[in-house]
């Protein structure tokens, strides 16, 4: 008893210390800088983008509209229309696979789309060029934010660079690459625009069809903050050029950002999101009152009830693993029905897996005119990758194989990892 007394005092003294460090920073007359992450193009806020969005559509050649709902359901990709410029600014982007054909469809007539976000999906990235990292594409929101000088790099076509400067808040940016195409894709060049002063890519120019995908990881560079220091306006010039903003229409995007927005509002909400409502009560002395008290409320309720109402800690038994066992019963059935044609798919999807984990030798690679390549690479002879080179060829241009081939191939594959 004396020790849940114990408990109960230190939680009380936290609470009173709470309150007042809460009240004390409320009535501090510091007004600090807000490192608010909406990307909204209706406020001044440093991180909101209305500078941006106002230059938009005072420049534009052609017409300013916007858009509410998600992409595929716009009708853009189904219709024959060119010089536009759909613009996506949001703090994340994670589209259906319906939306990306849509987007890519769009672009490949002759538009131009423009996607600027902290956080994207794989399938965004593995849809444009094939990339080992794309997993590393969808960053934490709000991301993390270094407090250091930093820079960007704009490369001219001159091959030259402009720089930008800023003091301060460096956020942790997703992964981009340019480094491998699809092919029998619509895209078929990737250029990178914008670098930062470690040389990570901030922005790639992706040819689709007659058109062209803006692809951003850092909506910083398009905020107020970073666009209203100094002479970093000239960047939204440079950017204009780039997607000819004087003969194109501006279609901005305002559906995904307030969709992928975890702290701002959905588009079933009433508008009000969270961090607005958080902001409201703190701005109101009364409300801060009634939230503390709130708070206290609450914690002691639920100290007294936790002192009335014990329950028994249920005993578990101690976890098996039975991957081994549903190896054997998924193998077993396999060879029960005797498809042979699938385990040898499956043994050779493991054996190229292999190769690309140890030696970054892709599948496309493994063939004859390489062979020797691949022997030097991986350090085995060139008769025994001959040899598991005919076994798989084999397997690939059979519908079905014997009991025989499937031993065969197996006995390759596996001879080959132990030499």
């Amino acid at each position: 008893m004396r020790g849940k007394l114990i408990i109960v005092g230190i939680v009380l003294i936290g609470i009173v210390i709470s309150l007042f460090l809460g009240l004390g920073n409320l009535f501090t007359k510091e007004k600090k800088f807000e490192k608010v992450f909406t990307v909204s193009p209706n406020s001044y806020k440093p991180y909101d983008c209305k500078f941006f969005y106002d230059e938009l559509k005072k420049n534009t050649g052609g017409g300013f509209s916007e858009s509410n709902v998600r992409f595929d359901e716009s009708g853009l990709g189904n219709i024959e229309t060119y010089d536009n410029t759909y613009m996506i600014v949001s703090p994340n982007f994670y589209p259906s696979g319906n939306d990306i054909h849509h987007i890519k469809t769009f672009a490949s007539k002759g538009n131009n789309v423009f996607i600027c976000a902290f956080g994207l999906t794989s399938e965004v990235i593995d849809s444009l060029y094939f990339s080992t990292r794309s997993e590393e594409a969808n960053v934490a929101y709000p991301p993390l934010l270094l407090e250091s000088r930093w820079n960007i790099n704009w490369q001219n076509e001159d091959s030259t660079t402009t720089q930008y400067n800023l003091w301060g808040h460096k956020p942790t940016t997703a992964v981009l690459d340019s480094i491998f195409l699809l092919s029998n894709n619509l895209v078929t060049d990737i250029d990178t625009v914008i670098t930062d002063n470690e040389n990570n890519i901030q922005m790639l120019e992706i040819t689709c069809g007659l058109g062209r995908i803006f692809l951003c990881n850092n909506p910083i560079l398009f905020s107020n903050y970073f666009l209203l220091y100094k002479d970093n306006y000239t960047l939204f010039n440079k950017l204009a050029d780039k997607i000819k903003l004087a003969e194109n229409n501006i279609i901005w995007d305002d559906f995904y950002r307030r969709v992928n927005n975890t702290d701002g509002y959905d588009s079933n909400s009433s508008g009000i999101g969270r961090s607005e409502v958080m902001r409201v009560i703190f701005e109101h002395p009364p409300l801060v009152w009634a939230f503390y008290t709130f708070i206290a409320g609450a914690l002691l309720f639920i100290l007294i009830y936790y002192r009335r109402i014990q329950r028994a800690v249920p005993i578990y038994s101690t976890p098996k693993n039975n991957s081994e066992a549903y190896i054997n019963v998924v193998s077993g059935l396999y060879w029960q029905q005797q498809n042979h044609k699938s385990i040898a798919d499956k043994i050779i999807a493991q054996f190229f897996e292999y190769l690309l984990h140890n030696f970054q030798i892709h599948s496309k690679d493994f063939q004859e005119v390489g062979l020797e390549k691949i022997s030097h690479k991986t350090g085995r002879s060139l008769q025994k990758v001959k040899e598991v080179f005919d076994e798989i060829s084999f397997v690939k241009s059979h519908e079905e194989i014997s009991k025989q081939h499937l031993m065969n191939l197996y006995q390759k594959i596996n001879s080959f990892y132990q030499e």
